[in-house]
């Protein structure tokens, strides 16, 4: 249902060269490889104790996915926590949904 470019795979793949997401410590076998904090529980409290220019959101948009620096409440699937932070507002598409996706088929 998504479509994932290799331009999306070498935008992810600098973002984590640049910014060096931390393992999950609490839920180590988690999503992304083990790097992505959940949304509830000791996940989010762990995030949220942590400086906002190391933290990063994961959300979902009306045309695929992206991740967005910065604490996010709305569409969020979950955060990230790097050891270098973010100057800004950045943001990079990690999916798009297709054609069909949007069409409803």
């Amino acid at each position: 249902m998504s479509e994932v470019t290799e331009e999306m795979i070498q935008a992810v793949d600098d973002w984590e060269e640049k910014y060096k997401p931390i393992k999950n410590h609490i839920a180590p076998d988690g999503s992304w490889d083990g790097l992505m904090f959940e949304t509830y529980g000791e996940e989010v409290n762990f995030v949220l104790a942590q400086p906002d220019e190391n933290v990063w959101t994961w959300v979902d948009g009306d045309e695929g996915t992206w991740l967005i620096s910065g604490f996010a409440y709305i569409n969020r699937i979950g955060y990230f926590v790097t050891k270098l932070p973010h100057d800004g507002s950045v943001a990079l598409q990690v999916d798009r949904y297709s054609d069909e996706y949007e069409d409803g088929l």
